[in-house]
């Protein structure tokens, strides 16, 4: 049995963010235990050439895990303040990670090095940032140049490995094509990365262009409904079966909600409605949206514009399973 079951939701939420705490707490303690072995060099006598090597074969971290500790070690000795904001949640192991790298490449064109009171200023204007907005106040403050070049390299597969710089409006475009065509992709093969997305896209230029029939390799869409009514306890499959009741066939649904309808919630909307109404806080996501009736239809809801609202999937997936009676603890 799984010994996490017998906590009520609030519970484990509760222990979770405890426990996220002190692994922030204990993060902080080994990346000064990392600093004090490498200013030590005490790798070397345990028979190891470099702090990097011990990390890796002695301790048994990742290339990449240790990395981004040692990095973050040795920013620490230079700016004590990281410490504190490791254990706050204001600053993570990815963003310091941005910042060696863009310190690395600051040096290496401008030929000097950068100073303690540098990497301090640089520390303080990303904390709280993601790892791309981090990136953008590095590569803004250094003033780093752009990179407008495109590369590509054939590789043994015969795929091809592809290096090109999109504007900030290219990239959102992408992304949003990447959120309106989750669904599709997601049922296809389980993939929603950049690679796909493109491919995706071009399929849909070349279908169109050339009139080829759609591609058969993306399996039809199923309804909310039929996924998860095998999961659905029987009195609420007795509620769902009434056709008087409750009506989510897709197709019925694509008749009923027109294009033009469509456009105007994406519109409206713009992203997940969804609102938490212990804390108020909204989801936010543009990430597979669908059109979600406020009221249900079975309940009398109409396919009218004030009645209609964007969801994400996974919100969408929640409010229908409690309306279906599959209530979470």
């Amino acid at each position: 049995m799984n010994p996490l079951s017998r906590f009520t939701n609030e519970e484990l939420e509760a222990r979770l963010k405890d426990l996220v705490q002190k692994e922030r707490k204990l993060l902080h303690v080994i990346i000064e235990h990392i600093r004090e072995i490498d200013g030590r060099r005490i790798y070397l006598t345990k028979g190891y050439s470099s702090i990097y090597d011990y990390l890796t074969k002695e301790l048994g971290y990742s290339g990449s895990a240790a990395m981004r500790r040692l990095e973050a070690a040795r920013l620490l000795r230079e700016v004590p303040q990281v410490a504190e904001h490791l254990q706050e949640g204001t600053l993570n192991l990815s963003q310091i990670g941005e910042l060696s790298r863009a310190i690395k490449e600051k040096e290496k064109l401008s030929g000097e090095k950068v100073s303690s009171f540098q990497k301090q200023d640089l520390v303080a204007a990303v904390f709280g940032k993601t790892a791309q907005e981090t990136q953008y106040e590095v590569a803004r403050i250094f003033d780093l140049p752009l990179k407008d070049y495109d590369t590509q390299r054939l590789q043994k597969d015969e795929s091809v490995r592809l290096e090109f710089t999109l504007t900030k409006e290219q990239h959102e475009k992408l992304l949003r094509c990447k959120d309106l065509a989750a669904h599709i992709l997601l049922q296809g093969n389980g993939s929603v990365s950049l690679n796909e997305v493109i491919e995706f896209l071009a399929d849909q230029y070349l279908d169109e262009k050339f009139k080829k029939p759609k591609s058969s390799r993306i399996p039809q869409q199923k309804s909310l409904h039929e996924e998860i009514k095998k999961s659905v306890r029987p009195s609420a499959q007795k509620l769902m079966s009434n056709p008087a009741i409750i009506t989510t066939d897709s197709v019925v649904e694509r008749k009923s909600i027109t294009p033009k309808m469509r456009k105007l919630i994406l519109a409206r909307d713009k992203c997940c409605q969804y609102v938490n109404k212990d804390t108020g806080a909204k989801c936010h996501s543009t990430f597979a949206l669908q059109i979600d009736h406020k009221t249900s239809k079975w309940a009398g809801g109409m396919n009218t514009i004030d009645n209609l609202q964007l969801l994400c999937s996974q919100h969408n997936r929640m409010k229908y399973k409690r309306e279906a009676g599959i209530e979470s603890r």
